[in-house]
């Protein structure tokens, strides 16, 4: 329900924003890509990837950051075409055929959420110093200290969880007592036992992991601005009328935004295009609605599409380990 709440929203939003558009000029801006630059996206796409995986590598001891970046391609597609959990079941079959218990590999995947979604909210302070220091300023002051505010909050309480087995302990309690009253079966001493064991898998190496993941993160949050600003200039938009420190400044602002299913789909472009359309003009506009979608195509398809090449060699591979050649 909350989804298909979302998918009107984002419907209504395009309707309002979108509708004067004109597309035949969006198409022709989308004409100007060639192959080199639309490898050029790629190229940095899986940089963007790679980078989106690294914390898998730094909270599951022997992983590896290639191995990261496979399960996570794989994790993607799995998320397009099946409900939750079933990217993490992917990730576990994984995790155990590369010789990873799957207790340890679940709690370098939950660490690897937890992060992206500190990160996410810490991200509004880089766009709001980028902007401040290069860019002409904004006046999302508020509402960027209170998204830091929550990473700051998220970051505590997994601080908190990680390095005190007490305080996972009743964490763990807590949640199931609140889980409880909609579903009877839960069993708070099973939620007690998984997130101590949860902490006992993490406290290890958190110092040094948590800080180094946040930074990995704030760089792939980098490349992915930096594909929509490729994406701009390819359309046809010179820095004069949007300079690059404002794309990645109001990027970075906005990027909380990127909350709802796919990536804010619909509602974090329409506040990219109403920034970047304030900065450059409106006249802009077909070429900025062209560089969003070929920045949506890369970013959404890319990794559908390499995690589909991912999935089936795997599976290919394991029917051959176990035999099955149906």
């Amino acid at each position: 329900m909350v989804i298909v709440v979302i998918v009107l929203v984002c419907g209504w939003l395009a309707s309002t924003f979108l509708g004067a558009i004109d597309w035949s000029s969006v198409g022709e801006a989308l004409g100007r890509l060639t192959v080199w630059q639309l490898l050029a996206l790629g190229a940095v796409l899986l940089v963007r990837q790679t980078l989106n995986a690294l914390p898998l590598a730094l909270f599951i001891d022997g992983l590896g950051a290639g191995r990261a970046l496979l399960s996570d391609l794989v994790a993607s597609v799995t998320a397009v075409v099946a409900p939750p959990p079933g990217d993490m079941v992917v990730r576990v079959a994984m995790f155990r055929g590369w010789g990873i218990e799957a207790s340890r590999g679940l709690a370098g995947a939950t660490m690897n959420m937890v992060v992206f979604y500190v990160n996410r909210f810490a991200a509004p302070l880089i766009g709001l110093a980028v902007l401040t220091v290069l860019g002409s300023g904004t006046s999302q002051v508020a509402g960027a200290l209170v998204s830091v505010a929550i990473a700051i909050a998220l970051a505590v309480l997994v601080s908190l969880a990680v390095r005190r087995e007490q305080f996972a302990a009743r964490l763990g309690r807590r949640a199931a007592t609140i889980v409880r009253r909609a579903r009877s079966s839960v069993d708070p001493d099973a939620w007690v036992r998984s997130s101590t064991g949860f902490q006992q898998h993490i406290v290890a190496d958190y110092r040094r992991s948590f800080p180094r993941s946040l930074l990995a993160l704030s760089a792939m949050v980098l490349a992915d601005a930096c594909i929509l600003l490729l994406a701009i200039r390819f359309v046809g938009i010179p820095a004069e009328a949007v300079p690059a420190y404002e794309v990645i400044g109001i990027f970075f602002l906005a990027y909380p935004l990127t909350l709802p299913p796919m990536m804010g789909l619909g509602i974090y472009d329409v506040v990219l295009l109403g920034a970047f359309m304030e900065v450059g003009g409106d006249a802009l506009e077909p070429e900025l609605v062209a560089a969003l979608t070929v920045w949506r195509a890369v970013t959404i398809l890319g990794p559908v599409a390499l995690g589909g090449v991912v999935a089936l060699v795997w599976r290919g591979r394991l029917g051959e380990a176990t035999g099955d050649t149906s």
